[in-house]
């Protein structure tokens, strides 16, 4: 049974990736059906004739997925073996045999607007040293997520590494391309480089506050592009405040 569901797992958060090509399944996985029924399709569209229905109580078994359609296998009554296609909204209609339910996404926009997590990869400058940055972030509202973020900053002299822990505001998430805004705080390491070490530099740990901007745009199946810029300021122990400019594009997916 635990094979079965990490299989039908796999397979649908796959589907996340806006694969356009035939997703094979190693092992077909069972669903019961659990609505009243499911109409099963000659292909994988709505224009493909109904040529068979699974009712409420009837097991499938999904053999591979092709955008938002699922291939399935299913026993006639009279004991014949049919194959076709059911589409990503039937799946909501189905369980697993332990009674867990099952959803799928096939990335659309109406399914970014319903994620509940991100994750992120950026590269850009950090006060004109080159800086890469990753981030998870668990989206709490449409208008409102919470970023965990890293980013490393490899200069001549020294090495920066930041994390930070911020809250961030969609101003018009129902549009394919929305401005947001950030406040947060977190720490900034600065390591120097191995050669300067003699020189009397020392690494040092600041705890730092920092507001941002960017902007948002839903590119295509589960992925977004960002352009972002953030202010920080880093309280040093020398009871000076240091501000560092950071600027950065990359991608998201979601899920």
């Amino acid at each position: 049974m635990f094979s079965h569901v990490l299989s039908a797992k796999l397979i649908l958060a796959l589907c996340l990736y806006g694969v356009s090509s035939p997703l094979v399944a190693s092992q077909p996985f069972e669903l019961i059906v659990n609505g009243a029924f499911i109409n099963v399709h000659t292909g994988p569209a709505q224009a493909y004739p109904i040529f068979h229905v699974v009712e409420k109580g009837e097991r499938l078994a999904v053999l591979k997925s092709q955008t938002s359609w699922y291939k399935i296998r299913v026993q006639t009554r009279g004991g014949r073996a049919v194959e076709g296609w059911i589409s990503e909204k039937s799946i909501a209609l189905t369980r697993l045999s332990d009674g867990s339910s099952v959803f799928a996404s096939s990335g659309s926009f109406e399914d970014y607007q319903n994620r509940d997590f991100e994750i992120t990869l950026m590269g850009g400058v950090l006060d004109d040293v080159a800086a890469l940055s990753a981030s998870g972030t668990w989206v709490w509202t449409r208008n409102l997520a919470v970023d965990a973020s890293f980013t490393q900053a490899l200069g001549d002299f020294s090495e920066n590494r930041i994390w930070s822990l911020r809250m961030r505001h969609t101003l018009f998430p129902s549009w394919k391309i929305s401005p947001y805004l950030a406040v947060g705080a977190g720490q900034i390491r600065t390591q120097p480089r191995a050669n300067l070490v003699q020189s009397g530099d020392e690494l040092r740990t600041s705890n730092h506050y920092e507001v941002g901007a960017g902007a948002r745009y839903y590119f295509t199946k589960s992925v977004l592009l960002k352009f972002e810029y953030r202010a920080l300021l880093a309280l040093t122990d020398r009871d000076e405040q240091e501000r560092l400019d950071q600027w950065m594009l990359g991608a998201s997916v979601f899920f």
